[in-house]
């Protein structure tokens, strides 16, 4: 009975003052964690399901499918399985962003924190055949204008659909890149650095899904048994 009352008397703490100032979404996501300290309420954890990846076979499938439907939808695709780019990402890139270092400078980029990731060459070289006299950005429409983060995504669903598989959306390119890494060997605080991540944690999960060195020590012990 304390405790409803005392939920009471916050709640109309808290709506007079949202009243009397209005706040932004995240000040007011600030107060309810007050509220639930105060309270003394825990919010269950809800279990983070384990991302879907493409296996080589289906990468190679599903490039194949994109590159029936339109070829600038597989390079684009190939941007993103490459690279570990997010879709906004890769639509601000710019022919002059592939730099000679084997580096693109995302200047775009989520939390605007610019990053460089690196390319290989066969992609420089497949997207300078694309751009021809082109200086500007790659993904442009009809009147060379930018086109929508929607429209990539639609262009994607459009290859998810032609391949068939199941589970596939245009973030689970940039889980196959984490993958593809984490399975050469590649140090999961430099997959962070790589894929613009603001915390460990969200890399880590990637380490759930590709054992990378970890897998090849077993097999090296285990294998004769």
């Amino acid at each position: 009975m304390k405790q409803i009352t005392k939920l009471r008397k916050i709640i109309n703490q808290t709506k007079e003052i949202i009243n009397r100032n209005p706040i932004e979404p995240n000040q007011l996501r600030y107060v309810f964690k007050i509220v639930r300290t105060e309270l003394g309420l825990i919010v269950p954890k809800i279990p983070q399901p384990l991302p879907r990846y493409m296996t080589p076979g289906e990468i190679y499938h599903f490039l194949q499918c994109a590159d029936e439907i339109d070829p600038k939808f597989r390079l684009f695709a190939e941007l993103l399985i490459v690279t570990g780019l997010r879709v906004n990402e890769a639509r601000h890139i710019m022919l002059s962003d592939f730099k000679d270092n084997n580096q693109i400078h995302v200047r775009i980029a989520k939390f605007k924190k610019e990053r460089f990731v690196p390319y290989t060459n066969s992609l420089h070289h497949k997207v300078k055949l694309y751009m021809g006299q082109k200086k500007n950005y790659l993904w442009t429409n009809s009147k060379n204008k930018l086109v929508s983060k929607r429209t990539l995504q639609r262009w994607i669903e459009r290859i998810v659909l032609k391949s068939g598989l199941s589970g596939v959306h245009t973030h689970t390119l940039r889980h196959t890149y984490a993958c593809l890494m984490l399975s050469k060997g590649i140090r999961i605080e430099a997959l962070k650095t790589l894929m613009g991540h603001s915390s460990i944690k969200t890399t880590e999960i990637y380490g759930r899904l590709e054992l990378g060195d970890i897998k090849q020590q077993y097999l090296q012990f285990m294998g004769d048994l």
